[in-house]
């Protein structure tokens, strides 16, 4: 019952509010509503979806921001656009409909997924040929997203770094 009136008051929460309306901010960057990758044409969706999504971009930004600091790694739009759009298209028709099935979404998970989508990003072949000795990218990632100063309107949701730096019910 709980998680039925979370999601209700959450879909009440993204329709009165606009893009513009501050969800996160990570590392002095600041994240509205549009820049969330869910779209849904219904009125609600379940707060874990959003927030797993939103997990997503606080992944992409403190993971491309350290990665360009340190290592001078970027990559454009346009060299992820094939790989990110046939995974998409390779989704079943069951997983069409999910709010994360969309482009930007898939963009991320080109730069930084871990599998999920059927994508691995390109940026964890990039780590394995110039992290230090004994460092793995996946130490490097949990180093750098507990270091990172992320917060996040309580509206959806928590920012915790333990167990696992993520967001979490407030």
């Amino acid at each position: 019952m709980r998680k039925t009136v979370l999601a209700a008051l959450f879909g009440l929460a993204l329709g009165a509010c606009s893009g513009s309306v501050s969800v996160v901010t990570v590392d002095g960057v600041t994240f509205g509503l549009d820049d969330v990758p869910v779209e849904t044409a219904d009125s609600t969706m379940p707060i874990e979806v959003f927030r797993e999504a939103l997990q997503w971009v606080i992944r992409d930004q403190v993971y491309m921001s350290a990665a360009g600091d340190e290592f001078g790694i970027a990559f454009s739009e346009a060299e992820l656009l094939e790989q990110a759009s046939s995974a998409l298209d390779a989704l079943p028709d069951g997983l069409k409909s999910d709010p994360r099935a969309n482009l930007d979404y898939f963009l991320i998970h080109a730069r930084v997924g871990l599998g999920s989508v059927g994508l691995v990003g390109r940026l964890w072949s990039e780590l394995e040929t110039r992290l230090p000795d004994g460092v793995s990218p996946n130490q490097w990632a949990v180093e750098r997203l507990t270091a990172a100063n992320v917060e996040v309107d309580r509206r959806y949701g928590e920012w915790r770094v333990s167990p696992d730096p993520g967001v979490y019910e407030p």
